[in-house]
């Protein structure tokens, strides 16, 4: 779906609050989520060479509501936008971006609450929270998740990140988490070896 509208879904975005540390991503599939920021930081990644997604519902000073939306979309350009509400993931939608709508999901109860009461409208896609958790649902559960999958939260070893990446288009990983992946085995060849054993 994010090839539809023309938008590139890296296999990884490393989390990040987009402030004075943080560093554009290098190497591989990668690119940088920003969440519990604010706007000023939001500014230094608009209109960059690298992927950038942000969490509307993190940014400090920014709601979530109409206008916030297009001034995310319109005014600064991000293209892949993670929200909490469906009415705000349905408007980032219809302004041409990758909504990616937060699902809850502790357990497989949890998971079908939250789609039955938030069920996500088309062209919006699915935050899957904490992503730890995505491996081990049932091919019925994650039959029921609107694509793509975005994994978030609690993916840390090398392994929970192919187990991760077999079953959604991508993770989000913290930076001690993607040094580790990368020291410990190239990123690409995790992703590579998840999509051999999905496929």
């Amino acid at each position: 779906m994010p090839e539809k509208l023309g938008i590139h879904l890296p296999r990884v975005f490393e989390a990040s609050d987009g402030r004075a540390d943080c560093e554009p991503p290098k190497g591989g599939d990668t690119g940088i989520l920003l969440r519990d920021t604010s706007l000023a930081a939001l500014m230094v990644h608009a209109g960059r060479g690298y992927a950038v997604a942000v969490d509307i519902d993190s940014v400090e000073g920014l709601s979530d509501d109409g206008a916030a939306c297009e001034f995310l979309v319109l005014r600064l350009g991000f293209r892949i936008v993670l929200a909490h509400h469906p009415a705000t993931a349905a408007t980032i939608a219809e302004l041409g971006a990758l909504a990616l709508l937060r699902v809850f999901a502790v357990d497989s109860t949890g998971l079908r609450s939250s789609l039955e009461s938030n069920p996500p409208g088309a062209g919006i896609g699915s935050v899957v929270s904490p992503g730890l958790v995505l491996p081990h649902l049932g091919a019925d559960e994650l039959a029921l998740l609107p694509r793509p999958i975005l994994a978030y939260g609690l993916i840390d070893r090398p392994a929970d990140i192919a187990a991760c990446m077999r079953c959604a288009d991508a993770i989000v990983l913290s930076r001690g988490a993607l040094a580790r992946a990368r020291t410990s085995k190239a990123l690409a060849e995790i992703a590579r070896e998840a999509q051999q054993t999905a496929g």
